[in-house]
């Protein structure tokens, strides 16, 4: 989502915010609502007051704290989030081996999208909440992840506010090219060993706004990312290429298009093998989302009605 945007809603928030307080689920102790309890990955999570040293171990929460007005809260984020640009970013990683490394920040919450040996169990010791947000599987968790973090950072109204707007923006996106999307099939490619995902993925839920149709939906196994095989891929032959191995492997269109057999795809006639950043498939914040949502309605907009036919 444009910055823009983003500063628009959080001026809207700062305005009701002036007229009425933020109320908190289970508890109404506090200035602000705290403490507040919320069912993370793992569990149930209490924050006994409005977190103002938070850690971000990953680049989705990063995106979300920023974009629901917690930016401010935020002491540290992961080597892995690059939006925004000004996000304080650390070497972490995430899969640290010790808790014990992120005490220097005195982080008074922790969030994460992957739970890795006894890291989790670490920060609980050392007294850390630590809230677990995994890949969403859908447009629908994504909002559900904002409106956690709204709610255990005391932005919850923001939270609220920017999940409605995030969906309608990505549908409009849609809606404006959905008449010549509608039907066309697609290949979204994570790594030139032809590892892909299904619509049942978050990333999946964009291209479905679309109506378009995920030729990975069809493979036996794998789950909802299976590797395909050239002779599937030939097979389904579709109408678009999306490639997701741009900065990790160097794909683009003219080593897309030479692999054996890959020059009769349709998707490589018509000259729709589309380079996206990688992080589309890995990272589901409202930023990358966004991205995706566009450089699709770029590609379909610019391809003639004809295209693939």
């Amino acid at each position: 989502m444009r910055k823009t945007r983003w500063a628009f809603i959080a001026a809207l928030f700062a305005a009701l915010c002036s007229t009425a307080p933020i109320t908190a689920t289970a508890s109404a102790a506090g200035s602000a609502g705290f403490p507040v309890t919320v069912k993370g990955a793992d569990g149930s999570v209490t924050v006994a007051s409005r977190p103002t040293r938070i850690l971000s171990l990953s680049p989705s929460a990063t995106q979300m704290l920023y974009a629901i007005g917690a930016g401010s809260q935020v002491v540290g984020v992961d080597k892995y989030s690059t939006w925004p640009a000004n996000a304080p970013r650390t070497s972490f990683t995430g899969f640290e081996s010790s808790a014990e490394d992120y005490l220097p920040l005195r982080p008074d919450l922790v969030v994460l999208a992957f739970s890795t040996g006894t890291l989790v169990a670490q920060l609980a010791k050392l007294r850390i909440p630590t809230l677990l947000l995994p890949p969403a599987a859908s447009l629908a968790q994504v909002g559900a992840q904002l409106r956690e973090l709204g709610r255990v950072t005391g932005h919850e109204r923001h939270a609220a506010l920017v999940s409605q707007a995030l969906v309608g923006d990505l549908t409009k996106t849609a809606a404006s090219v959905r008449a010549r999307a509608a039907g066309k099939t697609y290949y979204l490619e994570l790594d030139p060993t032809l590892y892909s995902a299904t619509s049942k993925t978050f990333v999946g839920a964009v291209f479905a706004l679309f109506a378009m149709r995920d030729i990975a939906d069809a493979a036996r196994r794998g789950g909802a990312y299976p590797q395909l095989s050239a002779e599937y891929l030939l097979k389904a032959n579709p109408d678009y290429v999306f490639l997701a191995d741009t900065n990790c492997c160097g794909q683009d269109f003219l080593r897309f298009s030479h692999r054996p057999g890959f020059g009769a795809l349709r998707a490589v006639k018509d000259h729709e093998v589309v380079a996206l950043p990688d992080s589309v498939a890995s990272q589901w914040g409202p930023h990358t989302l966004e991205v995706l949502a566009d450089l699709v309605r770029r590609a379909v907009a610019r391809a003639p009605v004809s295209a693939g036919a």
